[in-house]
């Protein structure tokens, strides 16, 4: 008699816990964006970043002179920072675009790597096509970053 309660009882639960779920109504799921705060900082790592940028040519004339001292200068000085700042900026992206930064960032900083070995071993074939590659994935991880 007592089993025969239970199963009663818990067919009961059940339908008062489908008729409660299927009354309750759907939230409404917020579509993620950059509050203005966010943009603003954003737009500030940005800046610095693409002032590095703007002095790549520079790079390029020293590399097309062979003048393998200042590449080797030029990388670890003035754009000795630019991974910290480029992964930097990437963390403040938001998780779907933040993956795809971070792996554009880590092929710039590969480019400058190879670019530095070549100055070691005086290959300026070596050094010319990773410097059309950085020049390439550097303006990719800038086409990432969100406008205003």
């Amino acid at each position: 008699m007592m089993a025969r309660y239970r199963s009663i009882l818990a067919l009961i639960l059940a339908f008062v816990a489908t008729f409660v779920v299927s009354c309750s109504s759907p939230t409404e799921v917020k579509a993620k964006t950059y509050t203005p705060t966010q943009i603003e900082q954003i737009e500030q790592y940005a800046q610095g970043i693409s002032a590095l940028r703007d002095r790549l040519p520079e790079l390029a004339t020293m590399i097309e002179n062979r003048d393998w001292n200042n590449v080797e200068s030029f990388i670890h000085g003035p754009l000795g920072d630019i991974r910290a700042r480029m992964s930097a900026l990437a963390r403040q992206l938001m998780p779907d675009a933040q993956k795809a930064a971070l792996e554009t960032a880590k092929d710039v900083f590969g480019h400058f790597i190879k670019i530095d070995e070549s100055a070691q071993t005086g290959s300026y074939t070596q050094a010319i096509r990773n410097y059309a590659e950085l020049i390439k994935d550097f303006d990719a991880f800038l086409n990432q970053i969100p406008k205003a």
